[in-house]
């Protein structure tokens, strides 16, 4: 991944694929999808997922941070930082429960700190599920042995559980500095899919598409994640994206629509990525959707997927989510 850089990073081709959402504010995603024509690392098709920022190459290029006048698909600006003390929309501000933080865990260490807080409206038919993630900087897994040395998590995706009894979804994200990562995609699906960039990390490599389409071949129901596998270690100094030798099918490329979750797509790391820079903590990622004004906590609904935007295995690792009352994890 590459941190944020004053330089402008633009790809053409996200302009005209980006038409579903324009401008600054929470997007929706609706459950039937919407539809897409076919254009450079895209097929026709019908699409659940969405781009945000367009810059950067999701992640592993310099990217442009999100602001009120540039780059804000997606993006939302309510203040403060990262306390969750204001909601992003002013007619769903009344606050569940305070905020929270917890510690995720795993291989016997600690991955990161999660903190979760949520609004609703006043008649209590609606919220706003917002969640952050922080990545520690010290650990000693390897989540990478494909390298020398110990190498952090790479979270590339985060995808958020318990929206089903919503026909649209309004998503979104607030970038609060610039150890963020920007949301560069999300969609309304289980399933993410693997991006990798060609050698000079400016484009996506052959075969990689922006929005994956619903068809009209779908991973199996609870498969994490799509895409070509681990790939063979680059080279360079630092080692730098992958070549993209490895062009995935056109199955591959599929996610099928999944009205239960939010899949944000990202790139952050408490440690050194592969192309020698970090972004250590998540924006704020936000969801608005029906709920009956109560939370609850809801096991498996957080699902953190590291799903090889370089060389990294695919792993992926389950937390607890503030969900409405009454939600599951199902696929």
């Amino acid at each position: 991944m590459k941190n944020v850089k004053l330089k402008l990073a633009v790809l053409g081709a996200f302009s005209v694929l980006s038409a579903q959402a324009m401008a600054t504010g929470l997007v929706s995603l609706p459950t039937a999808g919407v539809s897409v024509a076919a254009s450079t690392n895209q097929p026709a098709g019908t699409t659940g997922w969405a781009l945000c920022n367009t810059t950067g190459n999701y992640g592993s290029g310099t990217y442009t941070a999100p602001t009120t006048s540039a780059n804000n698909t997606c993006a939302v600006f309510p203040g403060g930082a990262r306390n969750l003390t204001t909601s992003p929309v002013s007619t769903i501000a009344t606050a569940v429960a305070a905020k929270t933080t917890t510690t995720i865990t795993a291989n016997s260490e600690t991955l990161g700190t999660l903190g979760q807080r949520t609004w609703r409206n006043a008649g209590s038919t609606e919220c706003i599920f917002a969640k952050y993630i922080d990545f520690a900087t010290t650990g000693s897994f390897d989540y990478n042995p494909q390298l020398a040395g110990s190498q952090r998590f790479e979270a590339n995706d985060i995808a958020l559980g318990g929206f089903s009894t919503t026909a649209t979804v309004q998503a979104g994200y607030y970038y609060t500095a610039t150890t963020d990562s920007p949301v560069f995609r999300m969609g309304r699906s289980f399933t993410s899919v693997q991006m990798q960039s060609n050698a000079a990390g400016t484009a996506p490599a052959t075969g990689f598409v922006h929005l994956p389409i619903n068809g009209p071949s779908v991973p199996a129901s609870g498969t994490e994640i799509n895409g070509v596998g681990q790939t063979a270690s680059s080279t360079g100094t630092p080692p730098g994206p992958n070549p993209g030798s490895v062009v995935p099918t056109a199955a591959q490329q599929t996610s099928e629509i999944r009205t239960n979750w939010v899949d944000f797509v990202l790139d952050n790391t408490g440690g050194v990525d592969e192309d020698g820079t970090t972004s250590q903590n998540s924006p704020v990622l936000y969801v608005q959707a029906a709920c009956n004004g109560s939370t609850a906590n809801t096991a498996g609904t957080i699902r953190i997927r590291q799903t090889g935007q370089e060389t990294q295995p695919w792993v992926t690792i389950l937390a607890t989510g503030q969900t409405r009352v009454g939600a599951n994890a199902s696929f």
